[in-house]
């Protein structure tokens, strides 16, 4: 059976050093990370067996890696590369909705949190 739906992970906490100051790229800052993940449920629904789920400690894991392994001056660049590469690494995700909020920005005035929201599909690749 054909099931669109959706994994969530939401708020992931990294330590990234993204951003366009000298004090973000050398003390880095403390993210959060939304991920929904588009895919067909159906085999997983249909067999309720872990083997033939998306498996959320991986996708966990390779968005920890590609997140914080590169560095990127704006939180836009950043988002759009851990889109493009969650997509190339979960061959089964036809679409990947992604939020980065940077928990500390370099703004005086008193903020909880600015970020970037975009979406990807396999299809704009």
């Amino acid at each position: 059976m054909k099931l669109a739906g959706r994994v969530i992970i939401e708020q992931l906490e990294v330590h990234a050093y993204h951003g366009w100051h000298a004090h973000e790229k050398e003390f880095g800052q403390p993210f959060t990370v939304d991920l929904e993940l588009e895919a067909d449920l159906g085999r997983e629904a249909d067999s309720d067996d872990l083997n033939d789920a998306l498996d959320y400690a991986a996708v966990v894991r390779i968005t920890r890696e590609l997140f914080v392994e590169k560095r990127y001056k704006l939180v836009e660049a950043a988002a759009a590369a851990l889109a493009r590469g969650v997509l190339a690494h979960f061959p089964r995700v036809d679409a990947v909705h992604v939020r980065v909020r940077k928990l500390k920005p370099p703004i005086p005035e008193r903020i909880a949190a600015v970020g970037i929201d975009l979406r990807l599909a396999r299809t704009d690749l």
